[in-house]
């Protein structure tokens, strides 16, 4: 993972972190379909980006 990818991941990481304190430490389904689900995709995606399609 370059450099780049690594801070970008680790900003998100403390956003969802942020969120989920946010929402008493935890997140629930209704999180899920707000920020914190987007912060979660987006993490998923960087962790498979150089993962050739299936």
């Amino acid at each position: 993972m370059s450099d780049d990818i690594k801070l970008l991941r680790s900003r998100i990481e403390k956003r969802l972190k942020e969120a989920a304190s946010e929402n008493g430490g935890v997140i629930d389904h209704e999180a899920m379909e707000g920020t914190a689900g987007g912060l979660m995709i987006a993490l998923y995606e960087l962790d498979h980006l150089h993962e050739p399609e299936l």
